[in-house]
């Protein structure tokens, strides 16, 4: 794994050295449908330097506007200029993948990605949060030669797992008190790759629902890299844990870095460690603190069926329906 790992770090595409494409919104025909998707150059691309990409996949009811406009989950202030961004559109706002149909939408990106620009071939990852975190899972399961590693936030099986035998490095992020997709759902990807990558069998311990805290479980693995990390909180992006801190983008750059070098993706503590809090809940399972406490947070549930919390939403989001039984701020 690590050899393959050097090997494959710097190569280059067959788009070095040609004039690339501007940022921006782009479009293309797949299975005779029209597919959009958003194209984040760096700052000062350079046609001789192979980039790392990183495809970001939004939720449902979301769009590839909301998932370029929240910084790619937050990667891009940390990628410097070192990453190609794109976020593409999901049919019906979503990633039902009907036919393998968001898979062929996939490969054709990254067909004019490798063409048009400079990439490198050994740095493709994914993420997203919800939906966008089923159809990463489906890219691993699908295209373990494409992707190096992927992060599923709040992920389940929506999307399909055509294959799903070759490792990829895989980072799962839950919260204890989903109450859209449950945590057993993230479960059960974590536990599938943990076969698929040969990890050694390990408790992995999880806060209550509710709690201010996250626990970073790290499987000793054969052949990829697994890191579960649970928190306390609901379907959220961008979850809160131990002191209240944001931890999603910065867990998930690091270990998306890792599985480029083979090295441990657990780079606060030592290999197959935890983190944890004893900090007490400060909101409600499902929320994130808001100075505006009549109403619910971005990304917070404000309706569905035996919903007695706020039906209104913080300045910026609106109430959006999801299903009978969910509806969020957006």
């Amino acid at each position: 794994m690590h050899l393959c790992a050097v090997q494959t770090a710097e190569s280059a595409s067959a788009g070095c050295g040609k004039a690339p494409p501007s940022s921006g919104t782009k479009s293309m025909t797949v299975n005779g449908k029209n597919r959009q998707y958003i194209l984040q150059l760096p700052n000062n691309y350079d046609s001789n330097k192979a980039y790392r990409v990183v495809i970001g996949y939004h939720w449902r009811d979301g769009s590839m506007n909301d998932v370029a406009s929240g910084g790619f989950y937050g990667l891009r202030s940390l990628a410097g200029d070192s990453t190609i961004f794109v976020a593409p559109n999901g049919l019906n706002a979503g990633w039902a993948n009907n036919g393998g149909e968001d898979l062929t939408f996939t490969d054709q990106i990254v067909a004019l990605l490798r063409n048009d620009l400079c990439v490198d071939e050994g740095q493709f990852f994914a993420t997203g949060w919800s939906y966008g975190g089923s159809m990463s899972h489906s890219v691993a399961c699908s295209r373990p030669n494409v992707f190096k590693a992927v992060s599923v936030i709040s992920g389940a099986q929506l999307s399909g797992c055509s294959g799903g035998t070759t490792p990829v490095a895989y980072l799962g992020i839950h919260g204890a008190a989903d109450n859209v997709l449950g945590i057993g759902m993230g479960r059960q990807l974590r536990d599938k790759w943990l076969q698929t990558n040969g990890c050694a069998s390990k408790n992995a311990p999880e806060p209550s629902s509710g709690q201010q805290s996250h626990i970073k479980t790290t499987y000793s693995c054969s052949r990829a890299a697994v890191t579960w990390i649970a928190h306390g909180g609901g379907h959220v992006p961008d979850p809160s844990g131990t002191n209240g801190a944001k931890f999603a983008p910065g867990e998930t750059w690091s270990f998306f870095n890792a599985a480029v070098s083979g090295g441990n993706p657990n780079t606060s503590s030592a290999p197959g460690s935890t983190q944890t809090s004893t900090s007490a809940p400060t909101t409600s399972p499902g929320t994130q603190p808001t100075t505006q406490p009549n109403c619910s947070p971005r990304y917070g549930q404000c309706g569905g069926n035996g919903w007695t919390g706020a039906t209104c939403c913080q300045s910026g989001s609106t109430c959006r329906y999801s299903n009978d039984w969910y509806s969020q701020c957006l």
